[in-house]
């Protein structure tokens, strides 16, 4: 039986196909963690859910997506195709958290608009499916407890980003974004300009009417809010991080 991949210009992060999950198709395949993180190694930046924003902005600055839908993303890296986090052997600096979305591949929801469903992919050529170790996705044609539980993790972050998109539109649409740009000087030479992105402004608050920021306060996002803007201070990892890269260039 072949894969069918599914359709659409445009692949999410790390994708270069995608497959529904087929026990026909793919019932001798095994999932094995162990392989790291090598395929996240030149992503800039990554989607966050919103139960992230906390333990993210202990790591990385959280910004969000210029244009007329931002969305949050954690900023991996100081130049386009460079993830600080991943080392040359494909492990995630061990001090560091793994965004979920990192965390969830090769597995994927995917809405099928056509059918009006949502059916599980994943990534069939993604290392940690291609070796001989790590555990079955199927036994006897049905999903193992593996399986079952990277299922779980992709719908729970999958409602964790909508959450996080209908954060970021509510900010928006309240005038708290505003695009930015930023210059990174390295002390050993080069630069680095970062563009495309939006941050909340924090003198605007004041400006939110009482009723929003209640709303606001119901849905949990002031925590959000306030780990966005303390996440500014993880500028100085980036830049401690990238220096060494730039020097080196």
């Amino acid at each position: 039986m072949s894969e069918t991949a599914v359709p659409g210009p445009a692949l999410p992060l790390f994708f270069k196909r995608v497959v529904g999950v087929n026990p026909a198709v793919h019932g001798a395949l095994r999932l094995d963690r162990s392989a790291g993180y090598g395929f996240s190694a030149g992503a800039q930046s990554v989607p966050l859910g919103l139960g992230e924003f906390e333990v993210a902005a202990q790591h990385f600055p959280i910004l969000f997506t210029a244009g007329p839908t931002p969305v949050p993303v954690a900023l991996l890296g100081l130049t386009e195709g460079v993830n600080l986090f991943v080392e040359a052997d494909g492990t995630w600096r061990p001090e560091a958290y793994v965004p979920a979305y990192v965390r969830a591949f090769p597995f994927i929801f995917v809405e099928d608009a056509a059918a009006k469903t949502v059916f599980v992919g994943m990534e069939p050529d993604a290392a940690c499916l291609r070796g001989p170790g790590g555990v079955r996705l199927f036994e006897d044609g049905k999903p193992t407890p593996a399986l079952n539980e990277a299922i779980a993790f992709c719908s729970a972050f999958r409602d964790n980003r909508a959450a996080a998109a209908a954060f970021a539109r509510a900010l928006d649409a309240a005038g708290l974004l505003e695009e930015e740009e930023a210059t990174v000087n390295f002390t050993a030479g080069g630069a680095a300009r970062i563009r495309g992105f939006k941050l909340l402004k924090a003198d605007r608050l004041d400006q939110v009417p009482d009723e929003t920021f209640l709303d606001w306060r119901r849905r949990g996002w002031i925590a959000a809010i306030y780990a966005h803007l303390h996440s500014t201070s993880r500028w100085a990892r980036l830049i401690e991080l990238g220096a060494p890269r730039s020097a080196a260039a």
